[in-house]
């Protein structure tokens, strides 16, 4: 049998469900270039996606095999030329990679050849019915789903790939500098995984809201582009890790909302928030943006982001509520600037994240009375200083107090920004405004 295994973000060997049957088959790889617009926006997200592209295909070739690359304006005459009897491609809840998967499979059957969608970004498969609060997704289709089992797909031992006289693309070169730290082999990333197992993961209960301990997997860039797979991390943390396998849920859990409400990417999932008052400051977001709004933790947070393309998920949360709920600004402002900087932006996760933090996610989302004070959140989860001093270098030789104090850091760094806005009152200012808007959209 002559198999098209057709890969987007699955670039790995390992637990790949479009190799699946390599060493029976023949196995032509294929990655389609977008003509009418890059792959990504994100130049941070594209530069791990092409450099994990060029790694697979030299992986695939040192198995026998060649991966082709073809512009979308050739792939109807290659899969003419290459006549399979099987096209293999994955499912996707991003509603772009959905629709280039219904003109894929359009054009495949106009062909008259058979096609098979796999499941690969997510543990269990899409419910019929979304679920809108976690506690109910995990207990009724999360751990359900695990009970009837994960499939495990062998690694190819070998690839064989038939010569096709074909005209291939040639992938972009683009290397960031945020990004440089994040390219990585198949294997080195395999490696990372092992080692965050081994000494951190009993551990990641406990410690992974603390920045400065670096006690996260630092998984999701590759989860992105797919050079490790969902299930190989459950089978080494379940049983082991509660808390890990439950971030794994909540990874299916963002997908699930997004793949039944894929308009949440333009609006709330909570209707009450459609006429939300948002401020318009541009300023206010620039300094935001900079990490210029004169607390320490927020203004660390953005200048990791800007520096490495990533920030662990406590820290996300501090800028992310600071934006809407202490500046007021509209969450897809803040949202979008993620989707342009984060090397493993994903729109399921990024939206999801971003409305959960706003409170506007719906019922499961963080209460709009719970405003996150980024000055009480680095006395607990930084209270020695030093995540914020090592992106605000600015600051390495002040008191670590004056870190969580306004008036003393304005003393001890009169270079520094002034606080952007006064915490207590913008606690008010945003709790009294979504108090009337709730009220207001509920009687309405």
């Amino acid at each position: 049998m002559r198999i098209v295994a057709v890969v987007r973000r699955e670039l790995r060997l390992h637990d790949n469900p479009l190799f699946q049957d390599a060493d029976r088959h023949e196995i032509i790889p294929l990655f389609v270039l977008d003509d009418s617009s890059p792959p990504e926006a994100n130049t941070n997200l594209a530069s791990l996606l092409f450099f994990a592209l060029a790694q697979l295909g030299r992986s695939i070739a040192d198995l026998g095999g060649h991966l082709y690359c073809v512009s979308q304006a050739q792939q109807e005459a290659f899969f003419s030329l290459a006549r399979p009897d099987l096209v293999r491609f994955c499912d996707d809840v991003d509603p772009r990679a959905r629709d280039r998967n219904v003109a894929l499979a359009h054009l495949l059957d106009r062909l008259g050849i058979r096609h098979q969608l796999q499941g690969d970004h997510t543990l269990t498969p899409m419910p019929a019915e979304p679920f809108r609060t976690f506690a109910r997704f995990y207990k009724r289709h999360f751990l359900p789903s695990l009970e009837r089992g994960v499939p495990t797909y062998p690694t190819p031992r070998r690839i064989v790939t038939p010569a096709l006289p074909v005209a291939e693309a040639a992938l972009p070169s683009v290397t960031t500098p945020a990004s440089k730290t994040w390219l990585r082999t198949e294997k080195e990333v395999l490696g990372m995984w092992e080692g965050f197992v081994v000494r951190r993961l009993e551990d990641y209960a406990a410690s992974a809201d603390i920045p400065a301990a670096d006690a996260t997997s630092r998984m999701s860039p590759y989860v992105r582009c797919g050079l490790i797979s969902l299930r190989r991390m459950l089978r080494d943390t379940r049983g082991v890790s509660a808390a890990f396998v439950r971030s794994l849920a909540r990874h299916d859990y963002f997908a699930q909302l997004f793949g039944h409400f894929p308009w949440t990417a333009e609006r709330a999932l909570d209707e009450s928030w459609w006429h939300f008052p948002w401020r318009r400051d541009s300023e206010a977001v620039a300094r935001w943006q900079e990490g210029e709004t004169g607390f320490p933790l927020v203004d660390a947070g953005m200048r990791q982001l800007r520096q490495e393309g990533w920030m662990d998920q406590r820290i996300r949360m501090v800028v992310a509520s600071f934006l809407t709920r202490d500046l007021l600004v509209d969450w897809r402002q803040g949202e979008q600037f993620f989707a342009h900087q984060l090397v493993d932006a994903d729109p399921a996760q990024n939206i999801g994240n971003w409305q959960w933090v706003t409170g506007c996610g719906g019922p499961d989302s963080v209460h709009y009375f719970r405003v996150l004070n980024p000055l009480v959140q680095a006395q607990r989860f930084d209270p020695d200083g030093i995540y914020t001093r090592r992106y605000l270098p600015e600051l390495q030789s002040i008191p670590t107090t004056a870190l969580t104090r306004p008036d003393r850091l304005r003393q001890a760094a009169p270079g520094y920004p002034r606080p952007i806005v006064d915490l207590a009152a913008a606690r008010r200012t945003f709790i009294e405004t979504a108090r009337r808007e709730i009220r207001r959209a509920k009687a309405a």
